[in-house]
């Protein structure tokens, strides 16, 4: 196997683990989950994260808290937010 068919095996690895942002619209108003399905809650300190979580729960609407919270860890205090995840037939 040529130097360039196995950089071309790795890079077409790569590109098949990347990942897309999964469609979790995030929401404030609780109105906007009425007739939906609640299937839990998920909590991160990056949005992108917290989106993920949602998505891997089933859910399309993620519902945040009105509150941030610290939480200590490795690196010190950090914020971080928590979103209600719903799963709702149309997208409001």
């Amino acid at each position: 196997m040529s130097k360039r068919s196995v950089l071309f095996a790795c890079l077409l690895a790569l590109a098949g683990c990347a990942s897309t942002k999964p469609g979790v619209l995030v929401v404030e108003d609780e109105n906007r989950v009425r007739g939906c399905r609640p299937l839990g809650t998920v909590a991160d300190n990056e949005m992108d994260d917290l989106q993920k979580k949602a998505h891997e729960l089933g859910g399309n609407v993620a519902l945040l808290t009105p509150q941030r919270k610290s939480k200590g860890g490795y690196f010190g205090m950090q914020d971080y937010m928590t979103a209600d995840v719903y799963r709702c037939e149309s997208t409001p």
